[in-house]
């Protein structure tokens, strides 16, 4: 006897069950697929190596350390060897036609027609530079072949971003813009 009514109660159950499972299944379709010939195809971007990703940094930090020296030197026609086109184009233009070199060897910039005092190195890379790092507080950076991020960091562990582009064969440093904030982890 309780045998049957076990199996009644699991035969309502499950009548009960498949009668909702049912209704429901007609909730909600899926729109139509549009036609193949409006489908695109994604290509999966090539993973680089490890040793690729390595090489890149090396030679953007090479790059960095080279447009370091050549600005701590004075040596500012050597300096904008290893910065970017528009960099250079950026600096002639806040010269007050006097061109880099002279504007940079006078410790000043022009904006919005005002003098405005410039350190070449603080103001470029960082003061008191101890390290060229590839990351700084885990951030993610928008990185290609052709463009790399490192980071210029001071003694007090604050940094600078630097952006680097790879343009006539080799990196140079790309800063078209009046000195970025500084940051912190």
């Amino acid at each position: 006897m309780k045998n049957r009514l076990n199996f009644w109660i699991l035969l309502g159950i499950l009548v009960n069950v498949g009668i909702c499972g049912l209704g429901c299944v007609r909730m909600y379709s899926l729109p139509d697929a549009p036609p193949q010939s409006e489908w695109k195809s994604v290509a999966e971007a090539p993973k680089e190596s490890p040793e690729e990703l390595m090489r890149r940094f090396l030679d953007a930090k090479r790059a960095a350390i080279q447009c370091y020296a050549a600005l701590a030197d004075g040596r500012f026609d050597d300096a904008s060897e290893w910065m970017s086109r528009s960099t250079v184009d950026f600096f002639n233009a806040h010269s007050d036609g006097a061109g880099l070199a002279q504007a940079v060897e006078d410790d000043h910039l022009f904006f919005d027609g005002e003098e405005q005092p410039f350190d070449p190195v603080a103001d470029v890379f960082i003061g008191q530079l101890t390290d060229i790092r590839d990351d700084f507080g885990g951030r993610e950076d928008a990185e290609s072949a052709t463009r790399k991020v490192l980071y210029a960091v001071s003694a007090s562990d604050k940094a600078r971003e630097l952006v680097f582009v790879y343009e006539d064969d080799k990196w140079r440093l790309d800063c078209p813009h009046a000195p970025k904030d500084l940051l912190t982890e």
